[in-house]
This record gives structure tokens, sequence and C-alpha cells, in this order.
């Protein structure tokens, strides 16, 4: 505008000097000039002219001395709208139609400061697009009284360097009633600013075309008509800009449109214009605006030979420096550091508008691209809505957002599990609401991990002897882990509000699915495929964790997490699993395991009060097996069922006494071995402390040779302390020879008694046990080989196993005793009666056993036919 009233002021020069034209003397007409410079402390130091034959006026040259500058004007024609007969003195500024002027030369003495407006005030942004209507407004209806044209200029601005003396500028200016035309370019011809305007019935056009780099020295040079700010920046040699700035404005019927277009643009720092170092900023853009009443819009879509890119370069170090500087939390910037990035484009969506009577803005996006070691990263951000306060500057502030990011990146805390990056794929929004911040996480959201080994947590020590010998070194190793989640997060503001007693904690509604790929531990399981399907709900102080456990389309277990997330209530638990799903999944056992049936239930509770060591938490373990039948080393059993329940504390597993409506928390209705037992059942107590199990059994007893045994207490190992007394009831001999049936040896009846047996710490001892019959039996002995040569040998012999091939007794006991060597003593009697020959039978037998090779065996049968056959012989001989 300064420009402008300068012009105007060399048109009122013109005036007065064609109102004294008419006196055509020299003098006079630069004194009354001079009168009128002289309020500008200005002054006329040369004039040339005349008056054509059309009274135009020819001025050759006018020189104008000011404060500002030296200003020399050449060849300046002044053309009239009047007739010489009409003329009024009083108006001849109405006269002049137009100015030409073919060059103009203006060398600048000082800085040129434009002046402050006395009436300028601070606007607030609601009221920008009604200030910007109204000076358009005022723009459209402005009109210049004269035509100007300059033809060229050459001007020189004020520089106390010797070296900026030749730094010189020319162009062209032309305002006409209806339009405006002014372009400068620098002493090698280069363009800098253009500038054409035009204007139709209220209607305006406007075109600017700039050349960022050679801009930026003409704005150097003029500081004071600059904020200072903005001139600090200028002058600053630390960056460089380049790149063309092409504009097209239009105002019509009260709307604004513009077409921007930024080419070949690229600012470039040196390592001390910031804490970032090194920064490059490279792009290609082109948008357009348009302001309809209260609303402007920026639409950014590109042409499709024109994609609207900003990169961005910069040193990473730098940045981590400058992060750590601010005190930025050490694990975002540890993410930073194992994921370094130095380049970054952003890309922006669509259209942005805001809206200055809601004072809100709403924005289709941006995207931004990255990378880093391990390949692309993509950040996308649409639908964005900010407010923003009536403040002169805007200051958004974000409502709500849609967010999605794909990335690999490096987890510091995992790489002791894992050296593979993580793999991101994660899809949502964030909302702001009037206490907290709601993030939301939508489907499709993965996070995946690969090549996982995890290290065998420390076991406790009673289970730890069962597996350090195999598991020394063992890990659990996983091909792959996917997690997908979905659902919301709710963050409380960081204000006053949010910090008081009352104030909302962070709380959770997720649902998540793990899918475990290849899970392997060596030598105790084999998964294919497990998954987690997890729903959390709930605070950080109050939470709710519900999980349920999938293993190869078997489900194992069911998780519950309540309470204190950092002390929470555990339970682990599972009904009705069945034992051969569980076999299917490849579980190495140290016993072989041959099922048909059966299944398990587990319950697993308490309270993790101590995240270091878990095993020192006291949790307890209930376990129910329920119809077991199968093989367990060749042993078959049938239909066994078994309740347990433990403490886990310390280091130790221990079963916890309980009252129950049962007697007995084990039994088997079958076990198959060279002497089936049927219905056993007992009540177990474990221990596993002190890398030591011991297993007591309480009131033991089953069927067994068509009687029955009882154990009252036995403990294994063995104890020196212990007895275990071994009580039988009518056991049923002809059952107990039948397991090796001999030719020609029957024996029927029952016999009761009791085995009290010692263990010294290393043998083996019964002493005073005993055996005696429960009702009366018969001992057949015939057609045995053994004992019909003996018959053949001798006429005694004959006549005492003829007593034998009917014996009926009444009476058969034995005392029982066994030393540390392992042979069992008993010392026998029988009694009893021969109907066929008539006569008594009394039989006193003292027989010896391998105890151990019966118990492998259970045969008893030919023992007891040699100990008979040498009983009676030796009672014969002493006949």
């Amino acid at each position: 505008m300064r420009f402008f009233k300068f012009t105007l002021a060399l048109c009122l020069v013109f005036v007065i000097t064609l109102s004294t034209v008419f006196y055509n003397r020299s003098s006079v007409v630069t004194s009354i000039v001079n009168n009128f410079l002289t309020q500008h402390h200005s002054a006329l130091t040369c004039i040339d002219f005349d008056i054509n034959t059309d009274f135009n006026l020819l001025i050759t040259r006018l020189c104008i001395d000011s404060p500002y500058a030296d200003i020399e004007l050449i060849d300046s024609l002044v053309e009239w709208r009047f007739e010489p007969s009409r003329i009024d003195v009083d108006k001849l500024s109405d006269a002049i139609s137009a100015i030409n002027i073919a060059a103009v030369t203006v060398l600048a003495k000082g800085d040129i400061q434009l002046p402050e407006s006395p009436t300028s005030r601070t606007v607030k942004l609601s009221e920008l697009p009604t200030l910007i209507r109204k000076q358009l407004h005022d723009l459209a209806l402005f009109s210049i009284p004269i035509d100007l044209d300059i033809q060229t200029f050459n001007y020189q601005p004020f520089s106390n360097k010797k070296t900026n003396k030749n730094h010189t500028y020319q162009g062209q200016f032309s305002a006409h009633a209806q339009r405006l035309l002014f372009t400068v370019a620098n002493q090698k011809k280069e363009h800098i600013l253009s500038l054409a305007l035009a204007k139709r019935d209220g209607d305006i056009s406007a075109t600017l075309a700039t050349d960022l780099a050679q801009l930026r020295p003409l704005l150097v040079q003029h500081p004071k008509a600059l904020p200072l700010s903005l001139s600090t920046l200028l002058i600053n040699k630390s960056w460089s800009v380049t790149g063309k700035l092409n504009s097209q404005l239009d105002w019509h019927k009260k709307t604004l449109s513009m077409t921007n277009q930024l080419s070949d643009f690229s600012f470039k720092t040196s390592p001390g214009f910031s804490s970032l170092g090194l920064v490059a900023l490279d792009a290609s853009f082109a948008w357009q605006a348009n302001l309809t009443d209260d609303k402007l819009h920026f639409d950014f879509t590109a042409d499709d030979n024109q994609s609207n890119n900003i990169q961005l370069a910069f040193n990473s170090e730098k940045l981590i420096e400058s992060l750590t500087a601010q005190t930025v939390d050490q694990q975002i910037i540890s993410v930073l550091i194992d994921n370094a990035i130095s380049t970054l484009t952003v890309k922006p969506l669509d259209s942005l508008k805001i809206d200055f009577t809601k004072k809100t803005v709403t924005s289709d996006g941006i995207t931004i691209i990255s990378s880093n070691l391990h390949g692309p990263i993509e950040l996308s951000l649409s639908d964005l809505l900010f407010n923003f306060n009536d403040d002169p500057v805007i200051t958004p502030n974000l409502q709500k957002a849609k967010f999605s990011l794909t990335a690999q990146a490096s987890i510091a805390q995992l790489q002791p599990y894992s050296m593979q990056p993580v793999k991101l794929s994660i899809t949502g929004g964030i909302e702001q609401h009037s206490d907290i911040w709601q993030l939301n996480l939508a489907q499709g959201t993965t996070i995946e991990l690969a090549q996982l080994s995890l290290p065998s947590v420390k076991p406790a020590s009673g289970i730890k002897s069962l597996t350090q010998a195999s598991n020394a070194k063992a890990q659990l190793n996983v091909t792959s882990l996917i997690s997908r989640l979905h659902g919301n997060v709710a963050i409380p503001k960081n204000d006053l509000k949010s910090q008081s007693k009352n104030s909302e904690p962070v709380t959770f509604k997720l649902e998540l699915n793990n899918q475990v790929s290849q899970l392997h531990y060596p030598k105790i399981l084999q998964v294919n495929g497990l998954e987690l399907n997890t729903k959390i709900l709930g605070s950080i102080d109050n939470i709710t964790i519900n999980t349920k456990m999938i293993a190869d389309n078997i489900p194992i277990a069911a998780a519950k997490f309540t309470g204190d997330l950092r002390h929470p209530n555990v339970v682990v638990s599972a009904k009705d699993v069945l034992l051969t799903d569980l076999l299917a999944l490849k579980v190495e056992l140290p016993i072989e395991l041959k099922l048909i049936d059966g299944n398990i239930d587990y319950h697993l509770s308490g309270q993790l009060k101590n995240n270091e060591d878990l095993w020192a938490n006291p949790m307890i373990l209930a376990l129910t097996v329920q119809d077991f039948t199968g093989e367990v080393e060749g042993i078959w059993l049938q239909d066994l069922n078994w309740q347990q329940k433990f403490v886990l504390q310390n280091g130790q597993i221990k079963s916890i006494p309980e009252k129950s409506t049962t007697l007995y928390n084990l039994t088997i209705a079958k076990i198959e071995t060279g002497t089936p037992i049927h219905n056993l059942a007992t009540t177990t107590f474990i221990d596993f402390s002190q890398d030591h199990i011991k297993l007591l059994a309480r009131n033991i007893h089953g069927d067994l040779l068509g009687g029955r045994f009882d154990i009252a207490k036995a403990q294994w190992p063995f104890s020196k302390e212990l007895l275990v007394k071994i009580k039988l009831t009518k056991i049923d001999l002809e059952k107990l020879l039948e397991l090796d049936k001999k030719q020609g040896i029957v024996v029927t009846g029952k016999v009761s008694g009791n085995f009290p047996i010692y263990y010294d710490g290393e043998y083996f001892l019964i002493k005073e046990g005993y055996l005696h019959n429960v009702g009366d039996g018969i001992i057949q002995v015939y057609n045995n080989p053994a004992v019909e040569e003996l018959k053949a040998s001798s006429t005694e012999l004959k006549l005492a196993f003829s007593a034998l091939e009917n014996l009926h007794y009444h009476h058969l006991s034995s005392e029982v005793s066994m030393a540390d060597d392992g042979y069992m003593l008993l010392d026998t009697a029988i009694k009893g009666r021969n109907p066929d020959l008539d006569n008594d039978v009394n039989l006193n037998l003292n027989l010896s056993y391998d105890l151990l090779g019966l118990i492998e065996s259970l045969n008893i049968t030919e023992d007891f036919e040699s100990k008979i056959i040498k009983g009676y012989t030796k009672k014969e001989l002493n006949n």
C-alpha cells in the first residue's frame, strides 16, 4: 500500500506540474513542486517537460530527492481527458486520464519501515472470514482514478554492506481501474515475483507466482518491513530454501477460491539451525482452498500426474538427544533407538475443513511413511476432528481420530525371548470425552511374534527333582504367536480433576485371541496349535480377565484373574477334559500310558502377591480323575477315580487333609496283575518338598484272591518309624493255587492273618506274622508225577501220600517271619482227616520262600508241592 501511496503522490506532482505549465517557466514549476514535496521532506532536483500536439504532458526527466530514496523518472507521458477551452485549474487532477512512464530508477537510502496502524487490533478467529470478505469486497470496489503504467523500473535496496551495493531489481508495474500487474526480477533477470489482478462486476481474479529462493534475498534486505520474528529467521544463514509457488485466486459471489501449486520445494538446514542437526524437507504439493460463509475448505486431492508428498530427512541420533533433553519417557526413547528412522514422508488425505462458527477443524487425515532396518512403517490418521478457541492463532484440540499402523519393530524387552521383530498391524481410533480419552482398537488389530524361546520357569523344589535330569537346559519353543485384539481403553485426562481422589482409573474392555503355532517343550509337550481367547474388563485396581485355552482344538483350561492386577486373584480350571484328548497332544510322560477312557477336572486358585517368585505365592490345586481305564506301564487299571487337593507354597506341594463325605479319595475297580485286585480303595497324601517325593496312603483295602486285604497305613519311601500291617481276610487258597496250576494238587479253603512289615533303613523284616484257616478245607494230591515216583519207591510213602489224596483239614495255621536275607519263613501246622482212609492227619511244615521272587511271580504251588513231599518223607522216615 505504501507503494500505491507513493505512486499517487507522484501523480499529484504531475498535476501540480501541469497546473503551472501554462506559465512556461521551469523555475516557477520547480518552486511550486518543492513547496508540496517539502511536506514529505523531499525536493525536486530536476525536471524537463513539454506539451505535444494533443496537449499531453511529456516529462523527459524528473528527479526527486527524499529521505527514503533518490527517484528518477524517464520519459513520462501524462494524458488528459478535457477540452482546452474548458480548463478548470482547481480540478486539473481529475482531468488526468493516464500516466505512462518508460523507466523509473529508485535508489533506497534507508530501510523501508511500514507504519503501524493506530486502529489495528487483534482479530479473533471467528471474525477472520468476515474480515477477509470485507477486504476483498473493498478491493473489488476500489478503483484507481488514473491509469498508471511503468514499463520498467530499477530498484536498489539500501545496504550498509559494500558487497550488496550492486544488488538491483527490475520489473514492471501497471495499475488500471480493472487490472493490476506487478513483476520483479533480480539483476540476472531471474524471476522473483509476479502478481496479476483483474476485476469485473465485483469479482476478482488474481494470480501469484514466486521463486522462493530468489524471494528470500529481497526480503532479507527489508528487515524493518517485516515482523521481527520473520526477519530474524530470514537472515539466519543456517538454512536454505528453493522452490516455486503458484497461486490462482478467484472472488466470485462472496466466495473465495484458491488453487495453489508448490513445486520442487526444498528446505535444508545446517547443524546449528535446530537440535535435530541436519534437516532436509522436500515437497511437491498442490491444494485448493475455498472460503464460503464461515467455512474454509482445503482440498488436497492430487491430479493424476501429481503426488502430494512432503519428505523429511533428519539425524536420528540428534532426535534421540533432543527427546532425552525433554525428559521423554525412557521406554519410548528405547523403542526409537532400537528402530531408528531418519526419513518421513507425509501425504495429506483428500480434504481439511475449518468451521469458524462451530470452531472445529475436520480432516480426512494424513499418511506418514517411514522405514527402519526391518522394513516399511506406515501410520495413517483419518477422520480427524479438532476444536479451537477464539484466539488469533489456531491451537487445535483433538476430539477424535481414527488410526492405522503397520510396521515391524524391535522391542528390547522381548529380545531375551526372540531376536525377530514384532509385526504390528493396529487399527482403531481415539476420542476425547469430558474427563477421559477413549482408545478404541478395531477388529483386525494384530501383533505377531516369531521364533520365541522361553526359558523354563523356576520350578518348586518338590518337583525340581522330577525334571532336572532330563530338562536341565530345556526351553519352551514357539514358532509364532499371533495376538488379535479389539475393544477399548479409557484413560483419564491429565488435569486437576483426574488427580482427585474420585478420579476414574484407566479402564479396559478388550477381547483377545492369541494363537500359538508349533509349541514344543523338549521331552514334555508338543502342540501344533494353541489358542487363548481372553476378555479383559475393569481397571488396574479392579480387573477381571477371563481366558479359555484350546490346544489342537481341545479345550483344556479356563483362567480367571480378578482384583488388583498387580496382585490378582487367580483361578485356572478345567472340567471333564478327556484324558485321551490330552494324550493326543503328544504329551511325553515318564511312564507309558495306553488309555481307553477317563477324564480330569482341576482347579488352581490363589493370589499372586509375589511377582518376582511365582512359586512363593500360596496356591490351592484340586485334582479329580474320573473313570480312568487303560494300561499304566503294562498294568491294566479299570475305573480309577481319584480326588486330591494340594497347597502350593514356598516351593512345596502338599496334599491338604479335608473332611469329605467319602472315606476314600482313590478307588480302582480292577488292577490286572498276576493276581488281580478288585475294588481297591485308599486315602492318599502326597508331599513334594525339598527335592523329595513322599506318598502316604491310609485305610488301604481291596479284594484279592476271593478275599480281602487291608493296610492301615503305608508310606513311600519307606520309613523305619512306620510299621506296615497287612491284614488278609478269607483268602481263597484254591484261587491262589490257580495262579500257577500244577498237575495233581488241589487245595480249597480260606485263610486270614496279619503280616507286620518293618523297615530298618536297608532291609524289610516280618515279625510275628501269622495265618490261620477260616473254616474247613481240602488238600488233594493225586496223579502228580513226583508223588507217584515217591509212592513207587516206598510202601510207607505210598501210605502217607495216599492220606493226602483227600485230606479234609480243620486246622491250618502258620507263624510268619522274614529276616534281612529276604526269605520268608512259615512255621505251618495242618490238622485234618482223610475220610477215604478213615484216619487223622497231623502235619508240621517249616516253609521258606524268596519273598521278592514270590512277589514277582506270585507262584507258590511248586514250592508248596516240594515242601509237602519233603515233609511227609521226613515224617515217614521218623516213624
